[in-house]
């Protein structure tokens, strides 16, 4: 009784499965030789009259195998037949954006399918471009193709920043609520960020800018009188301080008694040399003299009082220290920059930033390391503001493609965090547990590169 039963269930399951498989037979003969990849036969049945266009299988007519092997001999039998190069799959994907999605990175095919008019701009169910198919492999042959071929990521680059300042800006007042204070990587480098965005004409939400905005100086206001006298209370004045000023900054907010209160704190701050000093327990943000030196000019520049001479013995130090982390090559050129240095000094430090670019596009913060957000979006921030590479140089785009295929679903970049457990992770509703500070921090910078990629579209304030 046992075995009959089980017999007649494998019979069931049997049956079940065969109702469930697809048909893979190819329903015409020319379909059945593209799948093959048979080019002999294939121009046999089309010189017996085989119709390029007739039937498809799984979706797909018969243009897109050769299409998918990367056999030009098929391609260009079918299409001197009158194949349809415009044709799509099923799920509107052209037969450019198979063509990009090619581990190889030939670009045969695709300058082919270019020239014959598939519009490298098109898009599919999902919304996905060709572009953004070939961005999936690395920067790619394929993608120079494709931007010369007038492929477009203006869209793409809209939709990540967009996505990253909303969250961003959604987790900033989520850290003040359960830290009871503000911070660089949940206040100052979002403001940054938003302040960018919003003048690249992408969406900003006002509200959320303008809540950053009143809980950094409901902070620091009480704090006013003490940061005059210019006290130790405060821990790391030339980054924190700083930091809060730039993030004001970008968010166009006036001078007043606190900033300059602010201001006078970081001024005390300079060091015989005229270099700022960072504590070396929290890398990368707060470890670097590099980084405490450029920011206090900068906010020195925003809200000091006749800061010119502070600011030229900031810049002689930049000038002549050497740098050895990612941060301090890109805070040294953002410095040397903010300070108006000589075209030499620019030049000579955006070189040997650029020499650090990894060949999948991106930098790392120590060359140990692997790269990623916070490394890269700070080197091309620093790249860009400086004016030493425009945002159509290849290694900005390397640099923008790989911020693109990094960037996950929810808007946010993994960073993996570093430094010395100095305070105890509180949850902020930024993702990545204890890595949310610094995956933040690496956001905003990444959002600031992907920003600057577009033209403004209104006068710049940006604190930057």
């Amino acid at each position: 009784m046992i075995s009959i039963r089980l017999c007649a269930l494998a019979i069931g399951s049997s049956l079940f499965l065969h109702a469930q498989l697809p048909d893979f037979t190819p329903p015409t003969p020319l379909l059945g030789a593209v799948l093959r990849n048979d080019a002999v036969e294939v121009k046999r049945l089309l010189g017996q009259g085989a119709d390029p266009n007739e039937a498809r299988f799984l979706g797909f007519p018969p243009i897109f195998f050769p299409v998918m092997y990367q056999n030009a001999e098929v391609f260009n039998a079918l299409v001197d037949r009158g194949a349809d190069v415009q044709a799509r799959d099923r799920v509107g994907s052209t037969t450019l954006m198979w063509a990009a999605f090619n581990e190889t990175g030939r670009t045969e095919l695709v300058e082919q399918l270019l020239t014959l008019g598939v519009d490298p701009n098109a898009k599919n169910q999902n919304g996905e471009t060709a572009l953004v198919w070939a961005l999936r492999l690395g920067y790619t042959p394929v993608v120079t193709a494709l931007t010369k071929g007038g492929a477009r990521n203006e869209s793409l680059v809209k939709e990540s920043v967009e996505k990253a300042v909303n969250l961003l800006q959604k987790s900033g007042p989520q850290f003040v609520k359960v830290s009871g204070c503000t911070s660089c990587h949940h206040q100052s480098l979002p403001q940054m960020a938003a302040g960018l965005a919003r003048e690249r004409g992408f969406s900003v939400d006002a509200q959320l800018s303008q809540q950053q905005t009143k809980a950094v100086m409901a902070m620091f206001r009480p704090l006013r009188d003490i940061m005059m006298q210019g006290t130790e209370k405060i821990p790391d004045p030339p980054i924190s301080v700083s930091y809060a000023l730039i993030g004001l900054g970008a968010e166009g907010y006036a001078p007043d008694a606190t900033t300059e209160a602010m201001a006078h704190l970081i001024s005390t701050k300079q060091l015989p040399d005229g270099s700022f000093r960072a504590p070396p327990a929290r890398p990368p943000m707060e470890s670097s003299d590099f980084t405490a030196t450029a920011l206090s000019i900068r906010a020195l520049q925003l809200y000091g009082k006749q800061p010119e001479v502070q600011v030229a013995q900031a810049r002689e130090w930049l000038e002549s220290a050497k740098p050895e982390t990612n941060e301090d090559q890109a805070m040294r050129l953002l410095g040397l920059s903010w300070a108006k240095a000589g075209s030499k000094h620019l030049q000579s430090a955006a070189r040997a930033l650029l020499a650090e670019q990894r060949p999948e596009g991106g930098w790392a913060q120590t060359r140990t390391l692997q790269s990623d957000a916070y490394a890269t979006g700070q080197a091309l921030v620093a790249l860009r503001w400086s004016g030493q590479v425009s945002a159509t140089d290849p290694a900005y785009q390397r640099g923008i493609a790989f911020l693109l295929r990094t960037q996950l679903a929810d808007g946010s970049w993994l960073v993996r965090t570093r430094t010395f457990p100095v305070q105890p992770y509180k949850e902020s509703g930024f993702p990545h547990g204890n890595d949310q500070w610094i995956s933040a921090a690496g956001a905003s910078w990444a959002a600031m590169a992907l920003s600057l990629s577009a033209s403004p579209a209104r006068q710049e304030v940006s604190g930057l």
